[in-house]
């Protein structure tokens, strides 16, 4: 199968003499989006930074201004399932940069509270989760889990603690609570599972057909048993694009490696073993599609 962003055509149906508006979904790398309609922007789990694999492992990690600055001008709120460095590390600085409110897990808010973003810039998840809306957005955090690959356990579980000190070690971004991201503007619907896991019980669309767009990370999900036919069941999605198998310590634009044991091809074999109508596509890591809604 080929894949590319060419394949991504989703227009929702026009609504009789009413002009369509548009969602612009941008991928930047790594689990992270850029979604953006009627004036406002929200970003999902932005890691721009990338630092090297050396830097990671020798040294204290801290975000690089001139990379986030590069890849975002504006937001207006930024949503984080979770804490590791590469979902959560350039929240901080992109938040007192452009202002925007940080929604994420307790140990999420004790990392931008440390780094120094306001309090009324920060909304901290409830265990259950949450729903809010963020202009045209209709969101709701859904309680999920982190895949379980590093030797059948979550890597760097627990909290980061209030005493943390940056910067700090790759290790130190501990995973916090993890949360999937249900998000729908006008009759489109995307969800965002930004870790190869989820808890099944979580997942409520209520009287919803299902979702247009899976967002799903494939790394790690050799640990999840029956991955796909879960979140089918659940989700019921129309098209799915896979994410998170970039190796995110190369800089994004130079050219795109793949982490280790991602297994594209079997990928897209597991989804067309549950559903061969469902489409699997592709966005290369800074490019964007617009939908039609």
């Amino acid at each position: 199968m080929s894949l590319h962003p060419s394949e991504l055509p989703w227009q929702a149906p026009p609504r009789g003499d009413h002009p369509l508006r548009r969602l612009s979904v941008r991928w930047l790398g790594t689990a992270g989006y850029e979604l953006s309609a009627e004036g406002t922007t929200v970003l999902i789990d932005p890691y721009l930074t990338r630092v090297s694999l050396w830097r990671y492992l020798f040294s204290r990690i801290s975000p690089a201004a001139s990379r986030v600055r590069q890849w975002v001008t504006r937001a207006d709120a930024v949503l984080v399932g979770h804490s590791h460095f590469d979902h959560v590390m350039d929240v901080p600085l992109i938040a007192m940069l452009t202002g925007a409110t940080v929604y994420g897990s307790r140990s999420t808010s004790t990392l931008c509270g440390t780094a120094g973003v306001r309090p009324d810039r920060m909304v901290t998840f409830p265990e259950r989760g949450l729903e809010f809306e963020l202009g045209p957005f209709h969101v709701r955090a859904v309680p999920s889990e982190h895949s379980r690959f590093y030797f059948g356990r979550i890597p760097y579980p627990g909290e980061i603690p209030p005493t943390c000190e940056l910067p700090m070690r790759g290790s130190r971004y501990r995973c916090g609570q993890v949360f999937s991201f249900h998000i729908r503007v006008g009759r489109l619907s995307l969800y965002h599972c930004g870790s190869a896991n989820l808890l099944d019980d979580a997942i409520s669309l209520g009287s919803s057909d299902g979702v247009d767009a899976l967002l799903v990370c494939i790394a790690g999900r050799a640990s999840t048993e029956r991955l796909m036919p879960r979140l089918f069941r659940q989700l019921s999605p129309r098209r799915v694009v896979p994410m998170h198998y970039d190796n995110f310590f190369r800089p994004l634009g130079s050219p795109m490696g793949l982490l280790p044991d991602t297994r594209f091809g079997r990928f897209v074999d597991d989804v067309q073993r549950v559903s061969r109508e469902t489409p699997v596509s592709t966005l290369e890591p800074g490019s964007a599609i617009e939908l039609a809604y």
